[in-house]
């Protein structure tokens, strides 16, 4: 993760480029974020490690 703050300026020159950019801030994209079962994520990929190597050990 970024520790510095993005400082940087710069220039829109042309109208539609403009009007998209307004158009974007004024509307912010709503993010999802998913909860999830950690202890149960961690149990599934266990197994499925623990399977693919019992696996490996027969060939």
């Amino acid at each position: 993760m970024a520790t510095v703050s993005f400082d940087k300026n710069f220039v829109v020159e042309d109208k539609e480029s403009s009007d998209m950019f307004l158009r974007a801030m004024s509307a912010p994209r709503k993010v999802v974020i998913v909860d999830k079962d950690l202890k149960a994520e961690n149990s599934k990929g266990l197994s499925l490690l623990a399977r693919r190597f019992s696996n490996s050990q027969k060939s």
